[in-house]
């Protein structure tokens, strides 16, 4: 990294940053505030634009993510260990460290990076002591941790919630700690939104009523049979250049819009969009450069052939883990797959998940019977 200096990729969270440091608030592009990304993301990059200006802030807001981004395969073990699969996390730490995609995603000015180690932070977190033992700092920080997903990935709350009432599930008072804790960390984000917008909005709000009818238009849907009119697009364009205030009940019409007019088609599309998912993008189709062989084509190919060997192998020897981890996977491939998957980054953020799956053939004898 501060060697090569690779070019920085960035997006809205480095517009909303730079708006934050210029002293106008949380607010994105010419559109004033915002819900379209949660804080702390943007926060972070404000930081470090505030502390060494934006050139080398953002620089080094990337090279703490390299950091990161080198500690989660020790995390990946450590979380193997705790959960007594020990085998496991070392191949899972293995698939990491040769995993070319999650070498360059620490180089984009998303949240990414931030997502995968904070996800397996809370895995050995949670299963850090026995239900009935765990100390009250343990929980306040799961607590932190979940209300850090409720703002910024909240479609990783559920399952995250999931595992944690059937880690306590005699332990109610355990659950209701960790679940105010979560509550204290959005507070001040719902409270600035009810201030600014005049409703609770207790997450990255305005993405859930824009995504949806945004995975429709021409140039974002995944096949041009998913495509709505030029004329709806039209509308969706004039929407997305008001403030945000006046824009949520027009993007809310319009979703119900597209739901009515093309109901038969979220079947088949949903389908559709979970294969993309587990695939390539259509954006990156006629990708023919061996950059993007060798970061995604490749380990992709190679994830799925591990992942269904690797599936094979804890059906036979470790049947409930395989099935906890696929709920997670099911989830989110659903989620997305409802909505929006033109992002490698939305499979990336699960992805790690998948490689305790794939690193069953590595560490395990072939099962007899």
């Amino acid at each position: 990294m501060v060697l090569v200096q690779p070019e920085i990729k960035v997006a809205e969270d480095f517009n909303i940053a730079q708006h934050i440091v210029a002293g106008q608030g949380f607010s994105i592009y010419d559109r004033g505030p915002t819900t379209a990304k949660g804080p702390f993301y943007p926060l972070y990059l404000a930081f470090w634009l505030w502390v060494l200006g934006e050139k080398w802030g953002l620089f080094g807001a990337i090279l703490l993510q390299h950091f990161l981004a080198a500690a989660i395969p020790w995390l990946l073990y450590l979380l193997g260990r705790t959960l007594r699969r020990e085998a496991l996390g070392k191949g899972a730490a293995l698939l990491f460290l040769l995993h070319p995609s999650y070498f360059y995603h620490p180089t984009v000015a998303e949240n990414t990076t931030w997502v995968v180690f904070l996800g397996a932070l809370w895995g050995i977190w949670l299963f850090q002591y026995p239900p009935e033992k765990y100390p009250f700092r343990y929980l306040s920080l799961l607590g932190v941790l979940l209300g850090l997903f409720l703002l910024e990935k909240p479609i990783l709350v559920p399952p995250m919630v999931a595992s944690l009432i059937l880690r306590f599930y005699r332990r109610l008072k355990a659950v209701g700690i960790v679940g105010l804790t979560s509550l204290v960390v959005i507070l001040p984000w719902s409270v600035r939104n009810y201030w600014v917008f005049g409703t609770f909005l207790p997450t990255k709000s305005y993405a859930g009523v824009t995504t949806f009818p945004s995975s429709w238009l021409p140039f974002m849907a995944a096949h041009p049979r998913y495509a709505v009119s030029d004329s709806l697009e039209a509308i969706y364009d004039s929407l997305f250049a008001l403030p945000e205030a006046q824009a949520y009940p027009g993007f809310r019409a319009l979703a119900r819009h597209i739901l009515q007019e093309r109901w038969h088609q979220i079947p088949e599309r949903t389908l559709f969009h979970a294969l993309i998912y587990w695939s390539i993008p259509p954006r990156y189709w006629g990708n023919l450069s061996l950059s993007f062989f060798i970061v995604r084509l490749l380990p992709v190919s190679l994830l799925l052939v591990l992942f269904l060997w690797g599936s094979f192998y804890l059906w036979q020897k470790d049947r409930y883990f395989l099935l906890a981890i696929l709920g997670t996977l099911l989830w989110t491939t659903f989620i997305y797959a409802l909505n929006q998957v033109l992002n490698i980054r939305y499979k990336l953020e699960v992805e790690w998940l998948q490689l305790y799956i794939c690193a069953a053939p590595l560490v395990f004898k072939r099962p007899h019977g």
